[in-house]
C-alpha cells in the first residue's frame, strides 16, 4: 500500500512537470528518484548511499526547479544551453554514480538489521557517551593540529571521523532501546555547540548522522519515526537558511576582517557575537536568505561555465585530472613536503576561463569532480570515473555494513566515510579520492585493532 502512494505521488508530481518551464529535465529528475531507492536502497540498513544520491540529486536539480518557480527555462536562465546541459549531464553522473553502487552489491546477503538491533540492546549507553566524548575530544584536538601541520592534514581529518561512527551508535542504541535520550541529545548539543561556533557549518554533521538514523530501521517512513525525520529535515533547513543570513557578517569577525579562514577571537566573543546576529534576524530576511542557500547548493553553474570554456578554449585533459587524484595519493604530503598544494579556485579559473575567489579572499571555490570528469573525457566517457566512484563507494559500504563481525560499529565506519566524504558535487576528485582513501585506511585500522576490544567493552554488565 506504501510503495501504491509513493508511486501514484510520483505520477502526480510528473504531470505538473509536463506544465512546467523545463518539462522533459524537470520529469527526469522526478523519476531518477525512486530509480535511486530501487537501485541502492537496501531496508534496515543504514542509508548512506541513497544519502549521497539524494544530497547530489538535490544539488543537480535544484536550478530545475528553482528556474520552474520563477517559470523561466534553463536555456533563458543563463542566456545559452550550457546550463541545461551541464544539468542533463549532472543527473546522468548522479544515476552512472547509483548504477556503480548497485554493481558492488551484486550477491550480497539480505539485510542485517536483527544484527544490528540485537547489538544495539546490548551496549552500555552511559559508555557510548563516555566512547562519544572521548572521540570528540580526539576529534577537536586532531582539527586543531591539522591547521598547524599541513603535512599530516589528511591523517588527522579521517581520526578525527572516528567521533561519527560512535555518534552513530549512540543515536541507534539509545533509540533501538527506547531510553538514554539525555545522553543522546547532549551529544547533538556539543556537536551543534561546537560546529556553530566554528568557521564552516559543522553543525551540520550530527543532523546528517541523527537522518542516516532515522532512516534505518525498515519501519523508518512511519509513526515517531517519521515525525523525527520530519522535525531534523525541518531544523536542518533552518538553521541552514539561518547560517545563510549571518555568516557573512560572523565570518568576517572571527577573521577580524582579515579574509582567511582563521578564528581569532575566544569562544566567548563568538557566542555574544553569534547571539546578536541572530537577534537582529528578521523573518523579513527568510526569503532572501532561502533563495542564497538555494544558490549555494545549486552548482551546475560552474559546470556550464566550464563546458562554455572547454573544448572551445581549453583542450580536454585526457584523464589528466583524474591519474593526478590517484598521484596524489600515492605520494603522501609528510613523505613528500614539496607537493603542491591544492587550489581548487585556480582550477576553477583555468576551466571556467572565469576569475574566481581564492585563498586570498578566505574562501575556495572548485568546479566539483563532475565538471572535472567532464574536463578529463568529454561528454561521453565521463561518466566512467563517476561509475567506478560509485562502485567503490559500495565496496565500502560492502565490506562495512553487510560483511563486518560487529555490526553496529561497521555500520558507523560506513556512515563516518560515506557520508562525510562523498555528499557533494562541488567536491574536487583529489580532495574525494585522497580523503576517501585515508578515511578507509584508518577507519579501517580502527576496525581491524579495536572493533573487538570496543564492542566487548560496550556490552552492558547486566546483561
Amino acid at each position: 500500500m506504501q510503495k501504491r502512494w509513493v508511486w501514484a505521488g510520483v505520477g502526480i508530481a510528473c504531470i505538473w512537470a509536463m506544465l512546467s518551464a523545463n518539462p522533459a529535465i524537470t520529469v527526469a529528475s522526478i523519476l531518477l528518484l525512486p530509480t535511486m531507492v530501487m537501485l541502492v536502497w537496501r531496508s534496515g540498513e543504514p542509508p548512506a548511499l541513497m544519502y549521497i544520491c539524494m544530497f547530489q540529486w538535490l544539488q543537480a536539480s535544484t536550478a530545475i526547479f528553482y528556474a520552474d518557480f520563477y517559470q523561466t527555462s534553463l536555456v533563458q536562465a543563463f542566456g545559452e544551453v550550457e546550463l541545461e546541459r551541464a544539468t542533463w549531464l549532472s543527473l546522468a553522473g548522479v544515476f552512472a554514480l547509483a548504477i556503480g553502487m548497485r554493481i558492488a552489491l551484486i550477491w550480497v546477503p539480505a539485510s542485517r538489521e536483527e544484527r544490528h538491533e540485537s547489538e544495539a540492546l546490548t551496549y552500555n549507553l552511559g559508555r557510548l557517551f563516555l566512547a562519544y566524548v572521548v572521540a570528540f575530544t580526539i576529534s577537536y584536538i586532531g582539527g586543531e593540529l591539522a591547521v598547524r601541520i599541513p603535512a599530516v592534514a589528511q591523517v588527522l581529518f579521517a581520526v578525527a571521523s572516528i567521533k561519527w561512527t560512535v555518534a552513530f551508535m549512540l543515536l541507534y542504541a539509545a533509540a533501538a532501546q527506547g531510553r538514554g535520550y539525555v545522553l543522546a541529545s547532549a551529544a547533538l548539543l556539543i556537536e551543534f555547540a561546537s560546529g556553530i561556533l566554528g568557521y564552516f557549518a559543522g553543525f551540520k554533521g550530527m543532523f546528517f548522522v541523527l537522518l542516516i538514523v532515522a532512516l534505518t530501521p525498515a519501519m523508518a517512513l512511519r509513526g515517531k519515526r517519521l515525525i523525527v525525520i520530519c522535525a531534523t529535515a525541518a531544523a536542518l533547513v533552518f538553521s541552514g537558511v539561518l547560517w545563510t543570513a549571518v555568516k557573512s557578517d560572523y565570518r568576517d569577525f572571527l577573521s577580524q576582517g582579515l579574509q582567511s579562514q582563521e578564528i581569532l577571537v575566544p569562544v566567548e566573543e563568538r557566542v555574544g557575537k553569534l547571539g546578536d546576529l541572530i537577534a537582529q534576524f528578521r523573518w523579513e530576511q527568510m526569503g532572501e536568505a532561502t533563495e542564497a542557500l538555494l544558490l549555494r547548493l545549486s552548482y551546475v553553474q560552474y559546470f556550464a561555465l566550464t563546458i562554455v570554456n572547454v573544448p572551445s578554449n581549453v583542450a580536454y585533459e585526457n584523464g589528466a585530472l583524474w591519474l593526478g587524484a590517484l598521484d596524489h595519493v600515492f605520494k603522501p604530503r609528510i613523505l613528500f613536503p614539496n607537493k603542491a598544494a591544492l587550489d581548487d579556485s585556480a582550477r576553477a579559473s583555468l576551466y571556467t576561463g572565469m576569475e574566481v575567489a581564492g585563498t586570498e579572499r578566505g574562501t575556495s571555490i572548485g568546479i566539483g569532480y563532475m565538471a572535472e570528469s567532464y574536463v578529463d573525457f568529454g561528454p561521453v566517457f565521463m561518466f566512467l570515473p563517476i561509475f567506478l566512484l560509485g562502485a567503490f563507494y559500495g565496496f565500502i559500504y560492502r565490506q562495512f555494513v553487510i560483511r563486518s563481525r560487529y555490526a553496529l560499529i561497521g555500520c558507523g565506519i560506513a556512515t563516518a566515510i560515506l557520508v562525510f566524504g562523498g555528499n557533494a558535487i562541488e567536491t574536487s576528485n583529489i580532495k574525494i579520492v585522497g580523503g576517501n582513501v585515508m578515511a578507509l585506511l584508518v577507519l579501517g585500522g580502527f576496525y581491524f585493532l579495536f572493533a573487538g576490544r570496543l564492542h566487548g567493552w560496550l556490552k552492558d554488565t547486566d546483561e
